[in-house]
């Protein structure tokens, strides 16, 4: 029986798992393999110590593994490809595809399928697909343009949200979280942290913006809330082009993926209502997507129909 190989690939940590034709054998999670984030050396190293647990757990000969796929983002660049490539095949056999992290995530819900796929976790974007296989995007402009209902705008945006507070002397326990978490002494302090350059990691402040909200701070919630009413805005308008695209398709289904989406109840419930409010006739998935599930479906796929799983995959 033939053996796969999926990877989701982020910026701070790796997903496996070694699959034959029918289910997961193992699954394991490591560092991050990305390039500019680690070095050649530690993205070699971070493979090594995370297939070595997946072969502890399998028992398998990674060498036998008849194809893998790695999803990961920056898949249009030439350098992340050959990256990608050649830190793999030191441990495991067979053909290598890589795709866009939002590719694997889609296709774990819609494999080689229409649909629309909302993605929020540091990051945030929204992936559609056609039934001819052409995608496009709404979103994911990153974190200085867009990236509305993602951990980083959460952050920045319930800053912002803060200080207004604070101006209008509505309450609020965020400033003083903020401050406790980056060790500040003053609300100044808080100040210069915030705008000094380059810019500090807001997604760092987004589990406190939930801690805060579920205590009952109305700030954070209200921004949890309106980062799900705009994810939804625009799964609802990626929805709508697909279907006058193809108004004679069936029906493309909605699901999410990110830590942000399937972690936080607020923005996710928020998402769900208003796409319920706009789209009140589509299916949205109520589970998130599993990246590695997508991952494993295009391996197979690379294994069986090499043609078409490498054309999916640009």
């Amino acid at each position: 029986m033939a053996l796969f190989l999926g990877f989701d690939a982020g910026g701070t940590k790796t997903e496996c798992a070694l699959a034959n034709d029918g289910h997961i054998v193992a699954r394991a999670r490591g560092g991050s393999i990305k390039p500019l984030r680690v070095s050649e050396e530690q993205a070699q190293e971070n493979m090594r110590l995370l297939l070595g647990e997946i072969q502890r757990k399998s028992g398998a000969e990674l060498r036998e593994v008849a194809a893998s796929c790695i999803g990961t983002a920056g898949v249009r660049l030439p350098q992340t490809q050959a990256w990608m490539k050649k830190i793999l095949s030191q441990y495991a056999g067979g053909e290598i595809v890589v795709c866009g992290d939002e590719v694997i995530a889609l296709d774990a819900v819609f494999p080689g399928a229409a649909g629309v796929l909302v993605m929020a976790g540091t990051g945030s974007n929204i992936l559609a697909r056609a039934t001819d296989g052409s995608t496009f995007n709404v979103g994911g402009w990153g974190p200085a343009l867009g990236d509305e209902g993602s951990g980083y705008w959460i952050g920045h945006q319930a800053l912002r949200l803060a200080f207004r507070a604070y101006d209008f002397d509505q309450p609020s326990m965020l400033l003083e979280r903020a401050r406790e978490f980056w060790k500040a002494t003053t609300l100044g302090d808080v100040v210069n942290i915030a705008n000094q350059t380059p810019s500090p990691d807001f997604s760092q402040l987004a589990p406190l913006v939930v801690e805060c909200a579920e205590a009952g701070d109305a700030v954070s919630r209200e921004i949890l809330e309106l980062g799900g009413r705009v994810l939804g805005e625009c799964a609802s308008h990626a929805f709508r082009k697909l279907r006058r695209l193809e108004p004679d398709a069936a029906m493309p289904g909605i699901a999410f993926t990110g830590g942000i989406l399937s972690g936080v109840t607020f923005v996710r419930e928020s998402m769900m209502a208003e796409i319920r409010r706009e789209l009140p006739n589509a299916v949205v998935h109520g589970e998130a997507a599993d990246p590695i599930a997508g991952a494993l479906w295009r391996a197979r796929q690379a294994f069986t129909q090499p043609q078409a799983a490498h054309a999916a995959a640009l």
